[in-house]
């Protein structure tokens, strides 16, 4: 059926300024974009009464790798005009899968009730497909996954011929059609690779011209190092494509450190790398809980956990080390986001300071209890991030918009999520738009500056012969209305959602 969008003003995902126009679209395309069109053009019309028609938004950093399949609808995303997710991200993809890395991917997303019975990005790619999913998927082949393929979760170094099998299996991804490489190397196992094991992949990366997006080894108190050393590591590699996930400036003692990131990335820049940067538009973090621990248990993976801490006397022992490790003000900044553990399930939304008074514990007693039950599920959020730090950043016109969430169901059957999870693209719109930005600039961000960034030739765009994906706004209530006590809340504003010129979502 082809449909035709009249009385609105475009967003065209260019940058270009808005103007009035038309759109008319067709077999999944999008047939023409003129001033006017009459309605016979169509078998269907669609008013918007002057408001914003713009390409569907492109969320550059999500992990709805199992999510998707477990609930195909994605109605998260698509409920704030979001219709591709660039998955795969901080190091973590649902690829390659071998005897050293199978098992233990099965029970970090045993929430999602999906059996990994697929090998390769093509097996991934053919099991989401089946689920007829609205949300377009694209995905990066991750470095935690693809090292534990090769090495399991336990190895720090890795030899000659497990390097070299590593690069080959990312090698085939992306002769398969991965968008590109990730790491994660504030994690398991990707934060025992050495520099020159990075330098190494990225060099894979760089001969077939896909781009390299990593999760600092810090954020926070070595966030500068961390970035020198990527850079560096770029340089070294060859590398052009150059994205850094959820640009932040972690803990207050580091919100000054804003400026000399922004000089390296400039600097690095002017070298000849393509540098780009995302970011939710929200100043708490999420992550898994277990990623605060110290010591020897914060180098286990989430099954080795699980074991150590069926002893009461480790349990005990990591309590007074995390508690320790933490000053008391600290737990007040921690917010339960999911979990299956028993202590917490029902209280999702709460400071762990909060839980653990209730519970009669320490806050160090109470998360590790949660811990214990439910190492790979318990994701908490931290609050520790510069308001305007944040808005510089969102403004930067390298910055992409990346909601760090999985595409959720409406109800919260597979978890919780942030609110980012229902409400990031329209709050970076509101941000945007808050601080000045002209609307066809925000749009450019989040639509044709995504796509050119991960190379989606047919999509970013509203121009004739490409995908008819399309998010209609008013920019006047465009916003995100979730919170942490309610996570699960469309968005605000956003009128309507098409994928493949069918409509996939409506206010």
């Amino acid at each position: 059926m082809r449909t035709l969008f009249r009385d609105l003003w475009l967003a065209d995902g260019s940058g270009a300024p808005l103007r009035r126009s038309a759109v008319l679209a067709g077999d999944g395309k999008i047939l023409a974009v003129e001033p006017d069109l009459p309605r016979s053009a169509a078998e269907r019309t669609v008013e918007l009464g002057g408001r914003i028609l713009a390409p569907g938004f492109i969320d550059v950093h999500g992990h709805s790798d199992l999510a998707l399949p477990a609930r195909p609808e994605g109605f998260g995303k698509i409920s704030q005009g979001i219709t591709t997710e660039i998955m795969g991200n901080c190091g973590l993809s649902a690829f390659p899968l071998t005897g050293r890395n199978r098992e233990h991917l099965q029970e970090l997303w045993a929430q999602y009730g999906v059996t990994l019975d697929w090998s390769d990005f093509r097996g991934w790619r053919a099991a989401l497909s089946a689920r007829a999913p609205k949300l377009r998927a694209e995905a990066l082949a991750g470095h935690n996954t693809l090292r534990a393929a090769v090495a399991g979760y336990e190895t720090e170094t890795l030899t000659s011929a497990q390097l070299e099998e590593m690069k080959t299996l990312l090698d085939a991804e992306l002769a398969a059609g991965a968008a590109g490489l990730s790491s994660g190397l504030l994690y398991v196992p990707g934060k025992f690779a050495p520099p020159g094991e990075i330098v190494e992949l990225m060099r894979v990366a760089a001969r077939r011209d896909r781009p390299y997006a990593t999760h600092l080894r810090s954020e926070g108190n070595e966030l500068l190092e961390a970035l020198g050393e990527t850079i560096d590591c770029a340089r070294e590699a060859g590398l052009r494509r150059l994205h850094i996930s959820h640009f932040k400036t972690a803990g207050a003692a580091n919100w000054e450190k804003l400026d000399a990131a922004l000089e390296l990335l400039e600097e690095a820049q002017k070298g000849g790398i393509a540098v780009t940067v995302d970011r939710y538009p929200y100043t708490e973090s999420m992550t898994q809980l277990s990623v605060i621990l110290p010591g020897k248990a914060g180098d286990l993976d989430d099954s080795a956990l699980s074991r150590l801490l069926r002893s009461t006397e480790e349990r005990e022992k990591l309590a007074l080390e995390l508690a320790a490790s933490r000053p008391a003000a600290y737990w007040k900044t921690v917010t339960l986001v999911s979990t299956r553990s028993s202590a917490g399930r029902n209280h999702a939304g709460q400071t762990i300071a909060a839980l653990a008074e209730r519970a009669g514990r320490t806050p160090a007693e109470f998360a590790v209890e949660l811990l214990a039950e439910d190492a790979a599920g318990t994701t908490a959020a931290f609050r520790g991030m510069s308001p305007e730090n944040m808005r510089r950043i969102l403004g930067l016109p390298f910055c992409m918009m990346g909601s760090d969430e999985n595409a959720r169901p409406a109800d919260d059957s597979i978890g919780r999520c942030h609110p980012r999870g229902f409400g990031s693209a329209a709050r970076f719109l509101r941000l945007r738009l808050d601080t000045g930005s002209p609307i066809e600039a925000a749009v450019r961000q989040m639509t044709g500056l995504a796509a050119e960034t991960f190379q989606l030739a047919d999509r970013g765009l509203v121009r004739p012969g490409l995908c008819a994906d399309l998010a209609a706004f008013d920019p006047d209530e465009v916003d995100g209305t979730a919170d942490f006590s309610n996570p699960h809340t469309p968005a605000a504003g956003i009128i309507f959602t098409v994928t493949g010129g069918e409509f996939v979502y409506r206010s």
